[in-house]
């Protein structure tokens, strides 16, 4: 990377801090080492002890309550957002060195802004990149307090308290001090989880809006080429900066095939379980007390797993509409007093930009607008229907 050049990881920079920390993404370590070996073991204990714990007493706690509804809905909401958080812990852990060289690409040149509007295109989309990871971050932090401050509120028969939350453990959990390391476990480890699955969901967020950034960033460069062959007093140039546009689109190209090549998998479990935790979620805070802390908790966890998948479908669809606008993009270029084979050159980049890029996981699930909003009516629909089933 040049000296003077923009540090375009700032994407992600602040998520792949958190995936190190938790062991959810190794380090960029150059060959076999022992570094390499120690953050293998460090990964292992960390992820089972905060996320393996928790998934399997979570899967026994709903087998166990098989035909008791009540029981069963009061665990799937978290269950199935961990079986989507596996899906993506999955994808870090198994593609980290081909995450790794797509970090490297974001550096390359070709990505690189070329003027200060572009500069100040790519600033910006960074700056709303670290907003949005902070904002889940204080989100899933507010959620987790109001889940660990609800059972100390409400009043039970015998004076016993309950669990922020339900689970299975192969011994009692009623007795002093069990109880009480049982319910600090469930805190922070539900508290980190969420820190974790948000540092994902951001990071691959993230590289959707470097995507669009840098389809902004053409869609600048199209429209000035005139202006840039112009100030370079020499007709000949019109070539090389068209090529120079072509290659950069082939290079987005590239790179948006490979993000959802490593991606996909994850992806596709979040769309999968979007559905089903949409809806359990909603039909438990229908059951728990209009303005506890509980009811509090329960409206920020679904605020959460909305804006999540709405940040997937709303990058997607700007991908769609900004790969969409290189053609008129390319015919404001100034093209009337080019060389022939610019236009030539010309009218084969703008009759393949008019076949948009689009996102799509497992070649199935399109990351767009109408996707968020067709989940969106599902899940209302099978609320619904769950509600009368309950009732």
């Amino acid at each position: 990377m040049e000296a003077n050049a923009v540090d375009l990881t700032d994407f992600v920079k602040l998520n792949i801090k958190f995936l190190h920390v938790f062991g959810c993404f190794f380090p960029d370590f150059h060959g076999p080492s022992l570094k390499k070996c120690a953050y293998w073991v460090y990964s292992v204990v960390v992820v089972v002890s905060l996320f393996g714990l928790c998934f399997a007493s979570q899967i026994t706690f709903f087998v166990i309550s098989y035909g008791d509804f009540g029981k069963m809905m009061e665990v799937s909401f978290l269950l199935f957002t961990n079986v989507a958080q596996a899906f993506k812990l999955y994808c870090f852990l198994n593609y980290g060195s081909r995450i790794w060289n797509l970090l490297h690409k974001m550096n390359e040149n070709i990505f690189q802004p070329r003027n200060d509007v572009q500069c100040d295109i790519v600033e910006s989309d960074m700056r709303v990149s670290k907003i949005i990871t902070k904002s889940y971050l204080l989100a899933c932090t507010l959620t987790c307090m109001s889940w660990s401050i609800s059972p100390l509120t409400e009043e039970r028969g015998g004076g016993k308290m309950r669990l922020p939350l339900n689970g299975w453990y192969p011994f009692r959990t009623d007795k002093s001090p069990v109880f009480e390391l049982i319910y600090v476990y469930q805190c922070l480890s539900t508290w980190l989880n969420g820190v974790v699955d948000i540092s994902m969901n951001t990071f691959i967020s993230g590289t959707i809006m470097f995507i669009s950034a840098q389809l902004s960033i053409l869609n600048d460069e199209l429209v000035i080429l005139g202006e840039k062959v112009e100030e370079d007093s020499v007709r000949r140039h019109f070539c090389d900066h068209l090529l120079r546009c072509i290659n950069h689109y082939k290079s987005i190209i590239k790179f948006a095939n490979e993000t959802m090549s490593l991606f996909s998998t994850g992806i596709t479990g979040e769309f999968l379980t979007a559905v089903i935790t949409f809806c359990m979620s909603m039909f438990q805070m229908s059951l728990v007390p209009i303005g506890s802390y509980q009811f509090f908790g329960m409206c920020m966890y679904q605020s959460c797993l909305f804006a999540e998948m709405f940040l997937y479908c709303f990058y997607g669809n700007e991908v769609i509409l900004k790969s969409d606008k290189l053609t008129q993009s390319a015919f404001m270029c100034g093209w009337a007093d080019a060389p022939k084979e610019f236009k030539q050159n010309l009218i084969i980049f703008m009759t393949r930009t008019q076949f948009p890029i689009e996102l799509s996981a497992a070649g199935y699930f399109k990351l767009s607008i109408d996707t968020f909003k067709s989940i969106a009516k599902t899940t209302w629909s099978y609320f619904a229907v769950l509600k009368q089933v309950y009732e």
